[in-house]
């Protein structure tokens, strides 16, 4: 029985960092102060500099040297009233969160130009109070009981553009993806872990006329995590790969009158990649893997900005993200469901070539009433058996909501 707790470990681990991986529960897409405004319909805006971090692309059509920093916080709320419960339980994690992000922008000639952008695009947390679930929390299944999750996630992104003639740009660039922090704790065991690796990006923008047209690639990685599992039976270490998914958008932008543009963009994220996690003890225990089943996962964005006058632009968006978490392998660890984002923002120009940016954004997920026939059986014999996803472990009704609220500053050289 000795070997009991490190195997429960393992699979929390498996367990901790798939259910971040949802369609927008793992994924933060607002990157920058102009992306909460716009719901983040900016892949094909050429205008605004937010926009960059969207489209690296986009740098080709700004002079100069241009700087763009922003901090979003994020009020993130959870709760669930598992089956067999009357009360409502809240996730006790801290809230709110604060997430900057940061561009630097410059323009070396008439076709070359250069970017670096600073960003979290995942990150999120969880704390679930001792006996919220009551299927988990016998002594023999308290160890798969969720806890605390954790993930601290920052993206250094260098890019590079070319314009070819007057109305087209390409641009290519890498994805550094540190994690600085992962803490992926059950009831018994607490798993903290840290890693990096490279990915690529390349995005394309196109102008005609009263039209324009960008899209934006990025590629799948996977980073591998090295951590430590601490359980009542001691300590020992941990390797894991956790694959993050490639992300698609494309995006059509008409500029309607001299005040008014209206953008629609369409958004894939290919949490296929992150189909399953293999974990293994660094003292040569038997690896355990976890199967995600996560599908791939779209959103549909519209934003819209209007020049009030020459100093004040107003910004606006709606987008409808659907959730890539089936019912087969569902997880109170991120209890993830379809949403609606609800958005608005200003710029606001100032003299000396600085501009204030401010926006607000209501996050909507539709109510999660989970209610599944797959049996949960633990058994000592059986790793794959301590698996509670998709199963009545989680049975309940969830709830979900976030504000956030972005501010920012921009400078021209």
């Amino acid at each position: 029985m000795r070997r009991l707790y490190p195997l429960f470990g393992f699979a929390s681990l498996g367990l901790m960092m798939s259910v971040n991986a949802n369609a927008s529960g793992f994924r933060l897409p607002e990157a920058s102060v102009a992306g909460v405004g716009t719901s983040n319909a900016l892949v094909a805006n050429y205008k605004e500099l937010g926009a960059v971090v969207y489209n690296p692309a986009a740098m080709s059509f700004h002079d100069g040297t241009n700087i763009v920093a922003g901090l979003v916080l994020i009020d993130h709320k959870v709760s669930a009233t598992p089956a067999g419960k009357t009360d409502k339980i809240d996730s006790d994690h801290d809230s709110p969160a604060y997430v900057p992000n940061l561009s630097v922008i410059n323009r070396r000639s008439p076709q070359w130009s250069w970017g670096f952008n600073v960003n979290a695009p995942f990150g999120l947390e969880t704390n679930w109070p001792k006996n919220t679930f009551p299927i988990l929390s016998s002594p023999l299944t308290a160890s798969m009981h969720p806890a605390e999750t954790r993930i601290e996630l920052i993206n250094f992104n260098p890019n590079v553009a070319y314009k070819i003639g007057a109305n087209t740009s390409v641009a290519v660039g890498l994805d550094y993806y540190r994690v600085r922090e992962v803490k992926l704790n059950t009831q018994v065991a607490t798993i903290k872990g840290d890693g990096s690796d490279v990915g690529w990006n390349a995005a394309l923008m196109h102008v005609a006329g009263p039209w324009s047209f960008g899209a934006s690639y990025r590629s799948a990685i996977s980073v591998g995590v090295d951590g430590n599992l601490t359980s009542p039976l001691g300590a020992t270490g941990v390797v894991a790969d956790v694959n993050l998914p490639w992300m698609l958008q494309v995006g059509a932008r008409y500029q309607a009158t001299d005040k008014l543009g209206v953008e629609f963009d369409y958004e894939r994220t290919g949490w296929k990649k992150f189909n399953q996690i293999i974990a293994a003890t660094t003292t040569g225990s038997p690896r355990v893997i976890n199967a995600n089943g996560w599908s791939n996962a779209d959103a549909y964005r519209l934003g819209m900005t209007y020049d009030l006058n020459a100093s004040n632009q107003l910004r606006a968006g709606y987008s409808r993200d659907f959730t890539g978490q089936s019912d087969a392998h569902f997880s109170a660890r991120v209890p993830d469901a379809d949403r609606n984002l609800f958005s608005v923002g200003l710029r606001h120009k100032i003299a000396g070539g600085w501009e204030l940016e401010g926006a607000y954004m209501y996050v909507k997920f539709d109510n999660r009433n989970y209610a599944s026939m797959t049996p949960f059986a633990p058994s000592p014999l059986s790793v794959s058996s301590q698996d509670p996803n998709g199963t009545v472990a989680y049975n309940g009704k969830y709830e979900n909501s976030a504000h956030l609220l972005g501010l920012g500053v921009t400078k021209r050289f």
